[in-house]
């Protein structure tokens, strides 16, 4: 195995030995553990320990590497990489996730032979990651040694027999009365997308995606990015005059291909962006929580547990349920009144008709 390229000021010393503090200190990674372990300040006897540790180290393991085939978890993620990730249709946010939870198990592990990971260091690893970290980097890890038993790198999975943390939900639902503080000081364009989240009970993304030609013959039609892939997101929701109305405001003296757009203040076509009045999810966010960050009405409210833009969704299915309906369709969540959206063997994309029962708030 080829080692990865050193820092340069590292260059001088011994594999495996590792300035740190500026070169004021020093420190040896074990080449079979990835553990590091303080070396002292003294430059002379550092080099001097590392020097014997790899002698006593690095042949056997190299040795038996070479003998029996093992395999780190850094090279076989990276396999994975080339091999598996491409043809799992993964959506951005999910390939971004996952490569976080990747470095963390590759820094963990580092060169460790993926037969000698055991399910303490797994569960060492998870111990002090909070309860949603903790379970991403588990279901990450279980996939990683399952794909590494197909290739027959190790025989079990150590990650499998780890437990799940309980996750109590830390933040709080939207209120209506929320809604309209947060809305009475919203600029228009956050206005816009708050009330056709709350209309058609939309996630971020789709609020940022739409387009006015998505409009066709009283339908707003929408293909959801987090469902589709699953053939239960697609919707043609029909415009009510309350949807009607917002989309009608969203028509301004700015000229954009996308229903909630705005104008900034510099023209700029930023990288990822189709044009120059679009919003990005992101900002959409951010926004929003600077609000609840700014009201009194959420002061008391630990910012942890301040509600964002997804509990507009929320609070419109629980809206539409308190009025007697059902908004599963709408949301579109999968059921099993929900058929396939594409007949066997053919193209054609079976839309699911909908409507919001909804007025503006």
């Amino acid at each position: 195995m080829t080692p990865r390229p050193r820092n340069r000021r590292n260059n001088a010393l011994p594999v495996n030995l590792y300035s740190v503090n500026g070169g004021k200190s020093f420190r040896y990674k074990h080449p079979v553990t990835g553990k590091f372990h303080g070396m002292g300040a003294d430059k002379g006897k550092a080099i001097a320990a590392a020097k014997q540790l790899n002698s006593l180290l690095i042949i056997d393991n190299d040795l038996t590497g070479k003998v029996l085939g093992y395999v780190n978890i850094a090279d076989h993620i990276e396999w994975m990489r080339k091999n598996i990730i491409p043809d799992r249709d993964y959506s951005p946010a999910t390939v971004s996730l996952n490569e976080t939870r990747y470095r963390t198990l590759i820094k963990e592990f580092c060169d460790k032979p993926m037969t000698e990971i055991t399910t303490k260091d797994v569960a060492d690893l998870l111990e002090d990651m909070t309860p949603r970290v903790s379970n991403q980097t588990r279901q990450v890890a279980m996939d990683v040694f399952n794909i590494a038993i197909s290739r027959g790198l190790c025989a079990d999975n150590p990650a499998e027999y780890t437990l799940k943390k309980k996750q109590n939900k830390q933040r709080q639902r939207l209120t209506l009365e929320q809604y309209q503080a947060i809305y009475s000081e919203a600029p228009n364009w956050l206005k816009n997308a708050m009330d056709l989240a709350y209309l058609t009970l939309q996630r971020r993304q789709d609020i940022a995606d739409l387009k006015f030609n998505d409009i066709k013959d009283g339908y707003l039609y929408i293909v959801q990015t987090k469902t589709q892939k699953h053939d239960t997101g697609y919707l043609k929701i029909k415009i009510s005059d309350p949807l009607n109305e917002v989309i009608k405001r969203c028509q301004d003296r700015t000229i954009s291909p996308f229903i909630v757009h705005r104008k900034p203040s510099r023209i700029l076509k930023r990288e990822g962006m189709e044009h120059w009045t679009q919003i990005k999810p992101e900002m959409i966010s951010r926004q929003f929580k600077a609000l609840t960050d700014s009201l009194n009405v959420f002061s008391r409210i630990p910012r942890a547990q301040r509600p964002t833009f997804h509990e507009i969704r929320a609070l419109g299915i629980k809206r539409i349920k308190d009025m007697g309906g059902n908004p599963q369709k709408l949301a579109g969540h999968a059921s099993e009144e929900m058929t396939k959206n594409y007949d066997s063997g053919h193209d054609d994309i079976r839309w699911v008709d909908v409507q919001s029962p909804l007025g503006l708030p």
